[in-house]
């Protein structure tokens, strides 16, 4: 099964790395510098993970994930976020809304790794996992 990935941030340059960093990687992925628009294609598909910006122009990430998993309730959310900005993210952040911080500047292995790990329990949530009998 090919998973759906959503990458929010409106600074196109962390996208254009977001896409060289995922491009070997078995998800489809969809990228936005416009999180009111990326809100508009919630139900068009089920998104397994969507990761956030959370310094946005026009909405927080902490409000965008919310609002995305008021649509999507499985969807597991990533908030990226700087290191000056991670105290405040974490204090203001409801338990159901974030799966996991991710500090920026962006390390390839630690984003990856992230998102897989997010995909495994969206797997596990939704039931979607197929567990062999030994």
């Amino acid at each position: 099964m090919k998973f759906n990935i959503m990458f929010v941030d409106d600074a196109i340059s962390v996208l254009e790395s977001l896409q060289w960093i995922f491009k070997n990687e078995p998800y489809s992925v969809f990228f936005s510098d416009n999180p009111l628009d990326a809100l508009q294609v919630t139900n068009t598909l089920e998104w397994a993970v969507v990761v956030a910006d959370q310094s946005m122009q026009n909405m927080a990430g902490l409000e965008f994930l919310a609002r995305f998993q008021a649509r999507s309730p499985h969807t597991m959310g990533i908030i990226m976020t700087g290191y000056n900005e991670m105290k405040g993210a974490v204090d203001t952040s409801s338990p159901g809304c974030v799966y996991r911080f991710v500090k920026k500047p962006l390390n390839h292995i630690e984003i990856k790794q992230a998102v897989k790990t997010a995909i495994s329990d969206y797997e596990t949530n939704t039931g979607l996992k197929r567990h062999a009998i030994v």
